[in-house]
């Protein structure tokens, strides 16, 4: 009786808590679905990239030739390919070489990673969007693309930045304590990707769910924090950097810091500042577009998103530029001779067994090749 009775009782609050959670999950599905429509009607007129469709006039809204989808296309699918190429072979040369093995290109790699995901999925997606509202082809299941092309371009380019922040807050720490940085084990570096991507996450969730849910101007204010200390923590750490180099103390105090390792903070002190390059003009365009509904031709602005997924191609050359270990390593990579099958021969004492049973003519004539043959060795 006492057991059925509990039953009873708890059943109605079991009811009333389940339609609840059928209330907001329906809330949250209708929301989606007028946030989906009206980005919808607004694609129709041009690409969802564009940041405030909504609020732009008609007279804004302007339908450009599909010449221009094809310049557009084939702009982002050269970057595309320019990505690949280039994250890749980074990687693989780390992977497969122990030169290029430092604990100090370890997040180099990490951001190597995410660059490689944006020009493997992200930019294709982009690619997708692009072309379909220039009507190069049709967009079928448009807006579930977008969708996940909102999550992963979030996601890996989010991983890309907090990384650059990190390789300048670790060059940092090589800089002004070089001792303790050479104690550092590989439990520290790898806390630190963990930690990138957890960020990466964190601030790709907000985002999104903010942007698809609520409102692009709401979610924009959250993410233009997150820019700002991601680029006071950049800037700062490059100027105390250059301080550093500038006033000559580091060839004084600290003997341990090689030519080699000076260089390699330059060099990723200056993969820094073309990040920043790079984001500062789009992240600026985004709050101008949305916050203060600034009109920008459309032109203009996908002049800035190739500028900005740019950077993500530009790190390998600045690499192999300035890195002489990895440019060591991938000259060695591409002009290596295939390996030459080894040449038989005889031994001292085969030769002379050989040699006994030959009459007088042909003994010259086999010494002769004999005496050939262990030179071209020797030059081997």
């Amino acid at each position: 009786m006492e057991l059925s009775e509990l039953q009873n009782s708890s059943f109605p609050h079991l009811v009333t808590i389940r339609g609840h959670l059928q209330s907001f999950i329906g809330v949250l599905i209708v929301s989606f679905e007028l946030k989906m429509n009206s980005t919808a009607g607004c694609a129709t007129h041009f690409s969802y990239s564009y940041p405030d469709c909504a609020n732009s006039t008609d007279s804004a809204r302007v339908v450009f030739s599909k010449i221009d989808g094809i310049a557009l296309c084939t702009a982002f699918i050269l970057s595309s390919m320019f990505i690949v190429v280039g994250n890749l072979l980074t990687i693989v040369l780390f992977a497969v070489n122990r030169r290029l093995r430092n604990r100090s290109l370890f997040l180099v790699i990490n951001m190597a990673f995410a660059d490689l995901m944006l020009g493997t999925v992200a930019l294709p997606l982009y690619i997708y969007h692009v072309g379909a509202h220039f009507q190069l082809w049709n967009g079928e299941g448009l807006m579930f693309w977008y969708t996940i092309y909102l999550i992963v371009d979030t996601v890996f380019t989010l991983a890309s930045s907090i990384s650059v922040a990190f390789i300048s807050g670790e060059r940092l720490y090589a800089t002004y304590w070089p001792l303790k940085h050479r104690t550092l084990s590989m439990r520290t570096y790898r806390i630190i990707i963990f930690a990138v991507w957890t960020l990466a996450f964190l601030v790709a969730t907000l985002w999104t769910t903010l942007n698809l849910f609520i409102s692009t101007k709401y979610a924009i204010y959250p993410l233009t924090i997150y820019a700002l200390l991601l680029i006071f923590s950049i800037c700062s750490c490059n100027i105390a950097i250059w301080r550093k180099f500038r006033h000559g103390r580091i060839a004084s105090k600290h003997q341990n810091i090689t030519s080699q390792k000076k260089r390699l903070t330059k060099t990723l002190l200056f993969v820094s500042f073309l990040a920043l390059l790079s984001w500062l003009p789009i992240t600026i365009m985004h709050y101008l577009i949305v916050v203060f509904e600034v009109q920008i031709a459309r032109k203009f602005y996908f002049l800035v998103v190739v500028l900005t997924y740019s950077n993500s191609f530009v790190n390998p050359l600045v690499y192999a530029l300035r890195i002489p270990v990895f440019r060591e390593v991938l000259v060695l990579c591409c002009l290596r001779k295939p390996a030459v099958a080894p040449r038989s021969h005889l031994s001292k004492k085969e030769i002379v067994k050989t040699c006994a049973l030959m009459p007088g003519t042909r003994r010259q004539t086999f010494l002769q090749l004999a005496v050939q043959q262990e030179l071209q060795d020797t030059k081997l």
